[in-house]
């Protein structure tokens, strides 16, 4: 419950009040937001979230189970903060005001309660995600998912059904910290790479793919032991004391030196150099958090610093910007600076590549049906372009495009960009 001196419930960890107040309604946001796009609707868009937060913190409305569900229905994509020019930080808007959903819910406080088990206790702890996501590993690449598909027996699951769709083609072997990479040659410099949790157990192919590409640039990157989850997912659950604790296990196994940190997760990344922000007020760790996140990295940012490397792959390729890629760290001419770099790619960009396509870590668990429009959206840009090749930078976002791939009824693989170059590398050899 709110004290009497705070309307919030955890006054700590509530909305700043500077923050609340740089947004000057001027509406620039609202074209950018895709649960605007869909619904129409004000209050499902930044500047209404944002003026909910407000009569909130004034004490001119309570936190209800109303207030509770437009912010809920947010993606946190951060599209809005690209078109801002106010410079409103509307993504720690949001973990501050989850931060007192979560703290004392107006509705669904049993699912929310469940929510933050999991993620605290399966998704952050390595040797129970390792567990957990097994079986649908060894499924995602097994001759019996090729069975059920042909059968029909995935459509007649419901939600589980939904997930088998996500779930990618060729997961490869995990990659967890301590594990051995491609070494190159000749090196010229060094990088730890960032495993994460379930990017680590779902996709290790896409980090041995990351090592190969950096090993053909004379990177040698390690799978530094001691990594653990970087707290996105709880962050933006509004579980802000745990993302804190995930972030400080993060600095002390990785802090040190000055070796870069390579993440080819666009979340994870986005997380990462904003620990500084999440750790401001922790005396013993505001410093090295910030120094901690100068050096953080994204595959592409890193990756398009070395020397060009020879790659050739004749494919019509798209590619859709992760949302905490392009509009959190602000990167979107690396990835199609490197695709450029490739003979015989022929990049087609495509309407709202740039749009969430609605996977947000957990968001098409907790949201299916707004989840299922942005990536209805999706999947009729591709039915119109018929690519041969979806890319994209984040586990969710390539998960999402499986299904969205399926729904337009083409027959496109779904690729990182790590993956995508280095077969293309490979092809040129």
């Amino acid at each position: 419950m709110a004290s009497d001196a705070s309307p919030w419930p955890v006054p700590a960890d509530a909305p700043a009040p500077d923050d609340l107040s740089r947004c000057v309604h001027c509406g620039l946001c609202v074209n950018a937001c895709p649960t605007y796009a869909v619904t129409g609707l004000e209050a499902e868009s930044p500047r209404g979230r944002i003026h909910l937060a407000r009569a909130v913190d004034e004490g001119r409305i309570e936190l209800t189970a109303a207030v509770q569900g437009h912010w809920d229905l947010c993606l946190q994509c951060r599209a809005c903060e690209a078109v801002c020019p106010s410079g409103v930080p509307y993504g720690r808007i949001m973990e501050h005001v989850r931060a007192q959903v979560a703290a004392d819910p107006p509705s669904g406080g049993r699912a929310r309660a469940i929510r933050r088990f999991v993620l605290r206790n399966v998704i952050a702890r390595p040797a129970v995600l390792a567990l957990a996501v097994a079986p649908a590993r060894w499924y995602a690449g097994s001759p019996v998912r090729a069975i059920v598909r042909r059968l029909g027996l995935a459509a007649r699951l419901g939600r589980i059904g939904a997930l088998e769709a996500q779930l990618p083609r060729h997961p490869g072997r995990p990659v967890r910290p301590g594990t051995r990479l491609a070494k190159p040659h000749t090196v010229t410099g060094r990088a730890v790479l960032f495993t994460g949790c379930v990017m680590g157990e779902l996709f290790g192919g896409v980090h041995r793919a990351t090592a190969r590409v950096l090993a053909r640039g004379g990177i040698a990157a390690t799978a530094a032991p001691g990594q653990a989850c970087c707290g996105a997912l709880q962050a933006h659950d509004g579980d802000l004391a745990f993302a804190r604790v995930l972030a400080r296990r993060n600095i002390d196994a990785l802090e040190g030196d000055d070796t870069t940190i390579v993440v080819n997760s666009a979340g994870c990344g986005a997380a990462m150099k904003e620990y500084g922000d999440l750790l401001k007020d922790d005396e013993a760790y505001a410093a090295r958090a910030v120094a901690f996140a100068t050096r953080v990295r994204d595959f592409a940012e890193f990756a398009a610093t070395l020397p060009a490397t020879a790659a050739r792959l004749g494919a019509r390729v798209t590619y859709q910007d992760p949302c905490h890629l392009a509009h959190a760290q602000h990167i979107r001419h690396e990835p199609r600076a490197l695709l450029g770099r490739i003979t015989g790619c022929e990049v087609v960009e495509t309407a709202g590549g740039d749009m969430c396509c609605g996977a947000a870590g957990i968001y098409s668990l907790t949201q299916p049906q707004m989840s299922a429009s942005l990536r209805a959206r999706k999947a009729e840009q591709f039915r119109q372009h018929h690519p041969d090749i979806v890319v994209t930078a984040n586990p969710g976002c390539q998960m999402q495009y499986e299904a969205a791939v399926r729904e337009a009824g083409i027959e496109a693989r779904v690729l990182h960009l790590a993956e995508l170059i280095d077969e293309a590398q490979r092809n040129a050899r």
